[in-house]
């Protein structure tokens, strides 16, 4: 019973640290600019051109990664 406090206190004390983190990093933010205007083909192009071989070995390691859950969900048969 003891330890479910400890693990329990733990993760209330890295969620509450993450927070402050993330809202200070939000809040210290220079937020000032001119908003940059992207249209879809701008989005394609430096989507296939400039990280094309970085989405090839992304979309290998999902389908493994697809392939692995379902390897591990299946049923056993007896």
């Amino acid at each position: 019973m003891n330890s479910d406090r400890i693990r329990t206190a733990s993760a209330v004390v890295s969620v509450t640290a993450l927070a402050f983190i993330i809202l200070g990093s939000l809040l210290t933010m220079s937020w000032e600019g001119e908003p940059m205007q992207f249209t879809s083909q701008d989005l394609g192009e430096a989507v296939f051109s400039s990280f094309g071989p970085t989405l090839i070995v992304l979309g290998v390691l999902m389908f493994a990664a697809m392939l692995g859950g379902v390897y591990i969900a299946q049923e056993e048969r007896e």
